[in-house]
């Protein structure tokens, strides 16, 4: 029987065709941490799995790493669950917002975006196959689109020149910075352990990032006094 499977991991007899493999990745793959071989501008979800997004969410930065210190998307992500609603559907829209970053198209800083619509229009190709595999809906985006903005306040707060503060109120108007939640910025590595916490507990146990399962890592400092009111 013809083997049907194509792109970067394409198979001959249950064997892998390295001939092709080789091609495409000359070609225009990536290799994920996993080992297996990704088309960024195909994306195949079957791949998009949470240890691989966990991976690359840890190991690049906040603000295209122009920060006072190494920042995740991983701890990003993780915060960004804290200020979200606590539905569990918005809890994994949280955990994932940013994962169309994390397969061979790191993201671009926010002004740079309108300049280059073809690049987002690809990035967006794989945050839709993202959302496909995890039943991410525009309505869970829009719902933890204000915790993203209130998780920007808090860190740019914590990472970036106060000089510039009329700058960053452009992407973030109307908008208060929670006063219950600052960051401690971790490194790569606890970073990982942190977002694999925090997919296990959403994904996998159906509970949400709560302030006060929060307060018990790494990586914040939470007013054990405060209790916030999850965004409906």
């Amino acid at each position: 029987m013809e083997n049907k499977k194509t792109g970067c991991n394409a198979m001959d007899g249950g064997n892998i065709n390295y001939e092709h493999a080789e091609r495409q990745v000359n070609d225009r793959c990536i290799e994920l941490v996993d080992g297996n071989l990704f088309d960024p501008l195909a994306p195949d979800p079957s791949l998009m799995t949470l240890e691989v997004i966990a991976a690359a969410l840890a190991n690049n930065t906040r603000f295209a790493g122009q920060a006072k210190s190494f920042y995740s998307i991983a701890q990003h992500s993780v915060l960004v669950g804290a200020l979200s609603p606590q539905d569990m559907a918005a809890q994994r829209c949280a955990l994932l917002h940013d994962a169309d970053e994390c397969f061979g198209l790191p993201d671009l800083p926010t002004p740079v975006k309108p300049h280059m619509p073809d690049y987002v229009a690809a990035q967006k190709r794989i945050g839709a196959a993202v959302d496909g595999r995890y039943g991410i809906s525009e309505d869970d985006h829009k719902r933890t689109k204000p915790a993203d903005r209130q998780a920007l306040l808090i860190e740019k707060h914590a990472l970036k020149n106060p000089r510039n503060a009329g700058y960053w109120n452009i992407w973030s108007a109307g908008v208060e910075m929670p006063s219950w939640v600052r960051i401690d910025p971790l490194p790569p590595e606890a970073s990982m352990e942190l977002i694999l916490s925090a997919m296990d507990r959403v994904f996998e146990m159906d509970l949400p990032i709560s302030a006060e399962w929060l307060s018990s890592l790494d990586g914040f400092d939470v007013d054990p006094e405060f209790e916030p009111t999850p965004m409906a």
